[in-house]
């Protein structure tokens, strides 16, 4: 049985990097070999779509939705976050992923996907699971700080100065919320596991970019008097 085939259209000639059919930037470096989903509205587009059956299919390549966000464990490289677009203008989940150190890498990039969840944290606490199963300390499930990347804070928002907004702008600093990641206790279902202790978080801080990650011991300098008592 075959299934439903979406419709490919022509793309929008003018500008290939758009969408044809809501005009939204979605393609970084567009090929007329390849068939593309825009992140915005989900349409599949083409420069020659009636040869869709023998082109590449390359899905979503907007930079924005595809940007790695690393998550390291005191500093040290672990995994990533990543945007999941659900191809209706929002981005409402989040994929947890880990640098696979296996001698065969579950992924062509040396990665391993772990997990979605709808939010920044959780997707960080699926991270803190897998170090606490395969780090140092075997099934280690001592509470750790999480230093997560605050996506709802509005930059160009009246009490942001022009100074602080260029500089969050450049990458120079990071807004950011602090807080716990706990594991579920027995007799929990999920007991064992990591999630994002909400109640323990501060968001809208601000400090220097690169500090997104889960730390064992204590968290960093700039964001410690925000960090919960564990």
């Amino acid at each position: 049985m075959q299934g439903n085939v979406t419709t490919v259209i022509d793309w929008y000639s003018n500008k290939a990097y758009q969408c044809p059919q809501c005009h939204h930037d979605t393609v970084a470096a567009p090929s007329r070999w390849e068939v593309y989903t825009c992140c915005n509205c989900a349409t599949r587009f083409a420069r020659f779509p009636r040869l869709q059956r023998f082109l590449r299919h390359a899905g979503v390549t907007c930079e924005f939705c595809t940007e790695r966000h690393p998550v390291t464990v005191d500093g040290e490289p672990f995994g990533f976050l990543r945007r999941r677009h659900n191809s209706i203008g929002m981005y409402t989940e989040h994929e947890a992923w880990l640098y696979d150190t296996d001698d065969f890498a579950n992924h062509r990039d040396g990665v391993s996907y772990r997990s979605t969840r709808t939010s920044r944290a959780e997707a960080m606490a699926d991270l803190a699971h897998w170090r606490s199963m395969f780090g140092p300390i075997e099934d280690d499930l001592s509470p750790v700080f999480a230093v997560v990347g605050d996506e709802q804070f509005d930059k160009y928002g009246p009490e942001v100065t022009g100074e602080l907004r260029d500089a969050l702008l450049d990458g120079t600093l990071e807004v950011y919320g602090v807080g716990a990641l706990r594991a579920f206790t027995p007799p929990h279902p999920r007991r064992g596991q990591f999630y994002a202790d909400t109640d323990t978080f501060t968001w809208g801080l601000i400090a220097p970019s690169g500090l997104e990650g889960i730390y064992t011991s204590a968290a960093p300098k700039s964001l410690a008097a925000h960090a919960p008592q564990l």
